[in-house]
């Protein structure tokens, strides 16, 4: 009998910790990228907004160095913001409805569409390297 109990509460631990582990949610993942080459603002500015639009993404430019972005797929929706310099920019979670309301944890969707935004940005830029260096 007290064998049972335990093989019953080891499995309940068990089952919890899987429960748990399963969940969805993930701590949110800010990006940040180097920018390897010469580009002028308005080339990265461009990148950064082209990317986003190809992913769904509305982005706005709100001042030179800053560009927000949101997405919105099945009643959910993120807001993000990206600022850009010369050397580098970040992918920025600032907020999200119907995701999650806990502000440290978003769903894994989140971190892949971040990561999979940041991949499309460098390759934006990398295409605006090899346009130029073709044209010289």
């Amino acid at each position: 009998m007290k064998i049972n109990r335990l093989k019953g509460l080891i499995v309940g631990i068990i089952a919890l910790i899987f429960i748990a582990g399963c969940s969805g949610n993930r701590a949110v993942r800010d990006i940040t990228s180097d920018i390897n080459g010469s580009f002028t603002p308005q080339q990265i500015e461009k990148a950064i907004i082209d990317a986003g639009k190809a992913r769904g993404w509305a982005m706005k430019k709100m001042r030179d160095g800053l560009i927000t972005g949101k997405i919105v797929t099945r009643g959910y929706s993120t807001e993000i913001r990206i600022p850009y310099t010369s050397s580098q920019y970040s992918v920025e979670y600032v907020g999200s409805q119907n995701l999650t309301p806990d502000t440290e944890k978003v769903p894994n969707n989140y971190n892949r569409w971040a990561t999979k935004l940041d991949q499309d940005i460098k390759t934006k830029l990398l295409e605006q390297q090899n346009l130029y260096n073709s044209a010289l």
